[in-house]
């Protein structure tokens, strides 16, 4: 089934934001946890992965609006 590109748009925005809004969350969680176990380092390796995917998925999102032929499709866009 195909989506419009308007939707792919709105979708790839709305993940990139939700992973940066995990991350957050993780290294924050990851900062305040006294513990003296393996739980502080995975959720601050987790929370830096997350927002990594969240940035590249950002920067991907940029890139593909760039595209002439995409940014054409999302003209046609009814917001």
């Amino acid at each position: 089934m195909f989506k419009s590109a308007c939707d792919i748009i709105k979708k790839s925005a709305l993940a990139s934001a939700s992973f940066l809004a995990i991350g957050a969350i993780l290294e924050t969680a990851a900062q305040l946890l006294t513990l003296e176990n393996m739980l502080p380092i995975f959720f601050a390796y987790a929370g830096v992965m997350a927002i990594f995917i969240g940035v590249v998925g950002l920067i991907g999102t940029l890139v593909a609006v760039m595209i002439p032929k995409i940014n054409q499709q999302l003209q046609a866009c009814q917001h």
